[in-house]
């Protein structure tokens, strides 16, 4: 097994205060990436994701099994915390600017 990345969970650019930010961080373990992994089974789950397509065999990976466990946090972040964005801008738009 590849050693896990032990940085916090990077939420992106959010518009939460500092203390709803970490009390979302407390909330979901995103300052304890084992415990988050843990609880949403990334192992397990990047271990049959790490499998690449044809299409990504093609392009190649250094290491499969640790990018698919880094897509699966992203994705389990973003759906835990649908306000975090990472690399990502926020739009806010009026009713009256939709169409």
């Amino acid at each position: 097994m590849t050693p896990r990345n032990e940085e916090p969970l990077d939420l992106g650019a959010t518009e939460m205060s500092p203390a709803e930010e970490n009390r979302v961080r407390v909330e979901h373990d995103l300052d304890r990436p084992r415990v988050f992994d843990e609880r949403n089974a990334v192992d397990d789950r990047a271990e049959t994701r790490s499998t690449l397509l044809p299409e990504e065999e093609h392009a190649g990976s250094a290491d499969p099994e640790a990018q698919a466990r880094e897509v699966l946090r992203d994705s389990d972040l973003r759906t835990e915390v649908p306000e975090s964005a990472p690399d990502t801008m926020i739009e806010r738009r009026r009713p009256e600017e939709t169409a």
